[in-house]
């Protein structure tokens, strides 16, 4: 049994090795397949339109700050269109009040959408900005309905409580000009629970994020910045942040938009993608980049991060059984015997694994199968492994790291990572658990 035990650690490891490796091989990869180390000049030549696509549904305290962060971007050719889906509080009088707003007329059109807004606004100040009213029929089917009144050849969606960095849509253009079989394209995102806007400018505030912030952002590096980085490269990424991703317009119409009654839009919309371009041969690709950083909002209570990790185990069991046809897809060996087998065996049963794990590793020591000295010593390098992996993470990520104010602040979230293997992680299998439950007993989950 002790020999399992070594096996299973010599493969955690290898596979960390290996995962780093991608990592830098593809940081170098971005780095030269960029047309220029500085700016585009856009402004010089016909820069493609892009719509960013904000959906939002009470969202009141926050929504003014996502579109004026939006409005900042740097990039010369695009257009904001915010879908307020049913809203009952304050949304679309405090955009009313902050941004001019005047009565417009939208063409009818149902492409993807059979929402008809109930009103339409275009900003008398910023002409590029426009509002959609209608009734609530949920996210996905939102952001729908901006897709198919947008204008731009790429769409950008982002959530409302997120932030871009001015620079990020132009960042993001320049690798569809790089690479034109790209279709979806998403940037890093992190925690934005200690940012404030000040002058247009992201700021920390001086204030030390709590420790349950701290294991969100460690989780959210990890992933960001390795997995789905070395997944990127390899060309077999399947899931992309919701909170901000792009796409091409042509692509997104060709799938159908996002399924509206998909729990994870951001994840079914990528697998859509994966599926139809895989069953009618064509060439596409599908990356991720670090340097680019969304802000968004994360759970500050434990009440709402176990309602956010039980609706998304549910949407991704309900999103991996939809596209199951991908699973040892002959057409494509890296994601139909790698990439898809990976996200169905080591992300939607992690949780069952982790758990089985805990149990088993107690069971052999109450049955002599495993020593005390062979389960301290395996206790140990996993945990130092996994430590390893965060502060991994956090060196990596030069764009999220410069934003701390000292040095202090840096070394606490290091330390944080140190101790989020502990009692954090398993009551998330716990959680996800329960998704797992609901999803089999096909139970219904809160927003």
């Amino acid at each position: 049994m002790e020999y399992f035990f070594h096996a299973h650690l010599l493969i955690a490891l290898i596979t960390y090795i290996v995962v780093a490796a991608l990592l830098r091989k593809h940081l170098r990869h971005l780095k030269y397949r960029s047309i220029s180390h500085e700016k585009v000049p856009f402004e010089k030549f016909k820069a493609p339109k892009i719509s960013v696509i904000i959906p939002v549904h009470n969202e009141s305290l926050g929504i003014v700050e996502s579109v004026n962060a939006a409005l900042s971007t740097d990039y010369p050719n695009y257009e904001i269109i915010v879908v307020d889906d049913g809203s009952i509080d304050k949304t679309l009088a405090h955009l009313k009040e902050h941004f001019n707003l005047d009565n417009l007329a939208l063409n009818s059109c149902a492409t993807i959408s059979n929402s008809q807004p109930v009103a339409a606004f275009q900003s008398k100040t910023f002409p590029n900005l426009t509002i959609i009213q209608k009734v609530h029929t949920g996210k996905a089917d939102s952001l729908n309905v901006g897709i198919q009144h947008s204008h731009g050849e790429y769409i950008c969606c982002i959530d409302s409580d997120s932030i871009i960095t001015p620079d990020a849509l132009r960042k993001l253009v320049i690798k569809f000009i790089n690479e034109p079989t790209l279709v979806a394209l998403g940037g890093a995102i992190a925690p934005s629970n200690e940012i404030i806007i000040r002058n247009g400018e992201i700021e920390r505030k001086r204030s030390s994020q709590s420790i349950f912030v701290g294991v969100q952002i460690i989780e959210y590096l990890r992933s960001f910045t390795s997995w789905r980085t070395g997944w990127s490269y390899l060309d077999g990424l399947l899931i992309i942040g919701g909170a901000l991703t792009v796409f091409t317009k042509e692509a997104v119409i060709k799938v159908g938009g996002y399924r509206s009654e998909a729990y994870c839009e951001d994840l079914e919309i990528i697998l859509s993608l994966h599926e139809y371009h895989l069953k009618h041969n064509l060439p596409y690709k599908i990356w991720t980049i670090p340097e680019v950083i969304c802000w968004t909002k994360v759970p500050r209570t434990k009440v709402d991060l176990k309602k956010q990790r039980i609706r998304w185990m549910w949407g991704a069991l309900q999103s991996l059984s939809w596209h199951k046809q991908l699973m040892f897809n002959k057409k494509s060996a890296l994601i139909g015997w790698f990439s898809f087998p990976h996200i169905v065996f080591i992300e939607a049963f992690a949780p069952i694994i982790e758990l089985l794990g805990i149990i088993s590793l107690w069971v052999c020591i109450a049955l002599g199968l495993l020593s005390y000295p062979s389960f301290l010593i395996y206790g140990l390098l996993i945990y130092a492994i996994t430590g390893f992996y965060s502060w991994y993470a956090i060196a990596t990520n030069d764009n999220y790291i410069s934003s701390f104010n000292s040095l202090k602040q840096i070394l606490r979230l290091g330390a944080i990572g140190l101790i989020e293997p502990i009692g954090y992680r398993q009551r998330d299998a716990y959680w996800r658990m329960i998704g797992w439950w609901r999803w089999l007993r096909g139970k219904s989950i809160e927003w």
